[in-house]
This record gives structure tokens, C-alpha cells and sequence, in this order.
């Protein structure tokens, strides 16, 4: 008889075997089916060595397995204290991340940048909170380096506009008229960091990232 034909389902208690039953063997599971295998075996016919080595490689199989889970789960803890450490490190630092959005706190805008796959003609449309398009920018001929989007943070009509999160679109187009492929970043500083469902999340004005999002760390904010 071998272990693996021990049903760890089977439950004579009637009160346990109401509760949830197990679905797997932890290892002091499979100790206590081996020694009950060896009390119940017959006597006439009693296990070979071939059949007790089988059965101590299975155990050895399993403490080993849960070994590595622990360590893994030990690894895991270790990891995410140290993001947030790093995390807790970016307060007060200025981030990039590729971002089409941009916010104004404290009557300040948030610094916007665009670069062009090749020279073409820019257009900057500049959003609300609600999509409402409140300004738009006619910035000519570009090259294909990074350019910073300057925004004065005013409507159209010159209307200071209220802190908060707005989003920017830059469209180019080439000589011939054929659109131009735009990528799109912004530079903020992290006001602070907080957990949600095991991911760590950056505090950029009225907006969050996480640690994967950012391109590159530049400077204390001054």
C-alpha cells in the first residue's frame, strides 16, 4: 500500500467532516500517513526497502518544497520593504514618467514635455478636468528634439485657471501634411506615497504613479 492511495479528503469525524476539508498535505500530514502505514501494514507482507525509499523521497520531496516557499515568501517581504524604502526616498524628488497629463498646484504648472519622431509643424491642445479644451497652442516648426510644453496656465480668453489635473495633445504633421508620431512625458515632484492592495503608489500633484512608471529621477524639487 502506498500513500498516495490515502485520501486526505477522508474524514470520519461527522463535525469536521462538515467544515471545509483539506485539499492538499502539509508536511505533518504526510509524516503522521507514513507511520500509520507502517503500523497498519501486514505483518506477512511488510514493506520492502525499495518501497520505504520511495516513501522517505516523497517526504524529503515535500520539505523541501515547503523550504522554497518559505524562502520565497521571505524574499517577497524583503522586496516589497525595500520598494518601499526607495519609495519613501522619492518624496521631494522631481520624477519624469510618460504621462499626457499635467496639473497646476499652488498657481504652478507642472512641466510638460513632447518630442517629434522627426521636424514637422506642432499644435498643443490643453484639457480640463472635464475634456473641455480650454487652450490651444500653435507652436510652429519643431525639430526632433525633446521640447518643453510652456503653459502659462490661462485659458484661451487669459482666464487663470484653478489647481487641478489637466491632460495636453500634441499633434505634428509633416511637410506634406502627414501626421507625425508625438511621445509625451511630464516632470513633477512626488508630494508623498501610499499603499493600496500591496502596490506602492507616487504622489505626483493630482495624479499617481507607481515605481514602474518612472523614466528617470532628476533633482530635490527647489
Amino acid at each position: 500500500m502506498s500513500i498516495s492511495s490515502i485520501s486526505p479528503t477522508a474524514n470520519s469525524d461527522p463535525v469536521a467532516g462538515s467544515s471545509k476539508r483539506k485539499t492538499s498535505l502539509n508536511q505533518e500530514d504526510f509524516l503522521n500517513l507514513f507511520v500509520t502505514q507502517l503500523k497498519n501494514q501486514n505483518p506477512l507482507e511488510p514493506m520492502d526497502n525499495f518501497q520505504m525509499a520511495t516513501q522517505m523521497a516523497q517526504f524529503n520531496s515535500l520539505d523541501s518544497l515547503n523550504r522554497i516557499q518559505s524562502s520565497l515568501e521571505t524574499l517577497g517581504a524583503y522586496h516589497a520593504s525595500m520598494n518601499g524604502l526607495q519609495a519613501a526616498g522619492l518624496i521631494g524628488k522631481r520624477v519624469e514618467t510618460e504621462s499626457q497629463y499635467l496639473s497646476i498646484n499652488g498657481g504652478k504648472v507642472s512641466e510638460g514635455y513632447y518630442q517629434l519622431s522627426k521636424p514637422g509643424k506642432v499644435k498643443i491642445q490643453i484639457y480640463d478636468g472635464k475634456g473641455q479644451l480650454i487652450r490651444t497652442l500653435d507652436e510652429g516648426g519643431k525639430d526632433a528634439s525633446r521640447q518643453k510644453l510652456v503653459w502659462d496656465g490661462k485659458s484661451q480668453e487669459g482666464m487663470k485657471q484653478s489647481d487641478g489635473r489637466y491632460s495636453f495633445q500634441v499633434t505634428a504633421v509633416d511637410e506634406k501634411g502627414q501626421p507625425i508620431p508625438v511621445g509625451l512625458s511630464r516632470i513633477d515632484t512626488v508630494t508623498g506615497i501610499h499603499f493600496e492592495n500591496g502596490v506602492i503608489y507616487l504622489n505626483l500633484g493630482s495624479e499617481r504613479i507607481t515605481l514602474q512608471d518612472v523614466k528617470a529621477i532628476l533633482s530635490s524639487s527647489t
